[in-house]
């Protein structure tokens, strides 16, 4: 085995509540009932997103088959507490059965609190800019470390908060779907720091071994020409290391979401002809993985890390067995070269809800068929991540199968779900070429 990880290193896959569940009266459903979801009006059972509430069996026996060691999947904060302060049993003892469900198959759990999604009252409140947001989150998470600490492995209080918070209180993209300010944003960052601390200090009270850390979205920001590399430094800063400072050192784990490349311009992230992308607008760059490694254990050394997320949206999985193969290249690498990263959570299971995106972009190495009432069916991609979790690690040769596969794509056309100037999804897909430029990891 040349690319052989260490023993206790672990595998996963995940997913979101708010992406997967159905039966949920959420926002996410009033702002794509709005028609501000782009992918959603005219797509069957769009409601149903992936039945995991009611049907999870579905998505837990794929997992099982799968063979990984770890699932991470979120609790719907609107479920479990439908109005302030008011916590439902019902919906907790449902969870546990989902929890126990994965136990009883050998799979550790790793639960998100908030993943995108809030309760209606908590959002018509002001949600995370207004101050009570702390005291309303403290009294959800406290809640349900009670329901669930004995089914938990590792607990992520907070999914990506900083473009999540962006694209709420500026952008308007997420919902309410109004547009806001810096102001409103920086706050809301704050008061989500504030949450987490709380919860923190709270948890390892009362559960001393208790694991908790963030799920930190970090693209690597790069820039062409003088001025945009020096934006792409700025950007760097205020949207991967501010936040992270408020967290200081409460975390038992730093839990990063890598998709791959952002080329910063002053209109926003750029696409450009000669570089590969994702289905959803994500430059392709496995390099930006181990250079935001290095960054974050240079700057908490003692700190185990963990891939939280990382994925590809690829319909016609083309590109997505390279994909594999290259970030666990360089997550090898850095490993030999003694950073302590422990597992690898691939984002996703099964196509889902892409939040803004509707069912455009397609990340799973399951293929959801949706109006075959959502039918799945394993791509290549998800036997070949099964043989990486099996041996726990992958040859030269796989690695240079996966690619030499890309490369027979050259110069096809593929979907792209991404509009032209980068900031929003569309119904229907363009097209975009495929394979034009050699991104392996080196």
């Amino acid at each position: 085995m040349d690319y052989k990880f260490p023993k206790d290193f672990f595998f996963g896959v995940s997913n979101a509540a708010a992406q997967v569940e159905d039966g949920l009266s959420d926002p996410w459903l009033k702002l794509a009932e709005q028609d501000k979801v782009s992918c959603f009006k005219d797509v069957a059972h769009s409601k149903d997103r992936l039945r995991f509430w009611t049907n999870p069996n579905i998505e837990i026996e794929l997992a099982q088959e799968l063979g990984v060691d770890v699932f991470r999947m979120s609790f719907e904060w609107s479920r479990l507490v439908p109005e302030k302060n008011t916590w439902d049993q019902e919906s907790a003892l449902r969870y546990r059965d989902i929890l126990l469900s994965l136990k009883s198959k050998g799979i550790k759990v790793m639960a998100t609190l908030f993943h995108h999604s809030v309760p209606t009252w908590f959002q018509d409140a002001g949600g995370w800019s207004k101050r009570e947001s702390v005291d309303d989150f403290s009294f959800y998470s406290k809640k349900a470390l009670d329901a669930f600490s004995d089914l938990v492995d590792w607990w992520i209080t907070l999914n990506e908060p900083v473009p999540w918070s962006y694209l709420t209180y500026k952008e308007g993209i997420f919902p309410p779907g109004i547009k806001g300010s810096i102001r409103s944003h920086n706050q809301s960052l704050k008061n989500m720091a504030k949450a987490h601390n709380s919860f923190y200090a709270f948890a390892h009270q009362s559960h001393p071994s208790i694991k908790i850390g963030l799920a930190h979205h970090m693209g690597w920001h790069r820039g062409r020409g003088i001025f945009n590399k020096l934006l792409a430094i700025v950007t760097d800063y205020l949207t991967h290391w501010s936040f992270i400072k408020l967290i200081g050192k409460n975390m038992d784990f730093f839990g990063i979401n890598y998709y791959g490349a952002e080329w910063m311009t002053l209109k926003g992230p750029a696409q450009y002809p000669d570089l590969e992308y994702s289905d959803a607008g994500r430059a392709v760059s496995p390099l930006g993985l181990e250079v935001q490694l290095k960054r974050i254990h240079k700057r908490y050394p003692d700190t185990p890390i963990i891939i939280s997320e990382n994925g590809v949206g690829d319909d016609e999985d083309w590109v997505r067995p390279a994909y594999i193969h290259e970030h666990l290249a360089a997550i090898y690498k850095c490993i030999n070269q003694g950073i302590q990263v422990i597992g690898y959570i691939h984002w996703t299971l099964s196509d889902n809800f892409e939040w803004s995106d509707g069912y455009g972009p397609k990340f799973g190495l399951v293929k959801v068929e949706r109006e075959k009432n959502l039918k799945r069916t394993p791509r290549e991609s998800f036997e070949i991540y099964k043989e990486i979790c099996k041996q726990k690690g992958f040859t030269f040769e796989a690695r240079n199968q996966a690619w030499e596969k890309y490369k027979s794509k050259n110069g096809l056309k593929r979907n792209y779900w991404r509009s032209d100037d980068n900031r929003s999804g569309l119904n229907s897909p363009k097209k975009r070429i495929m394979g034009i430029n050699d991104w392996r990891h080196k």
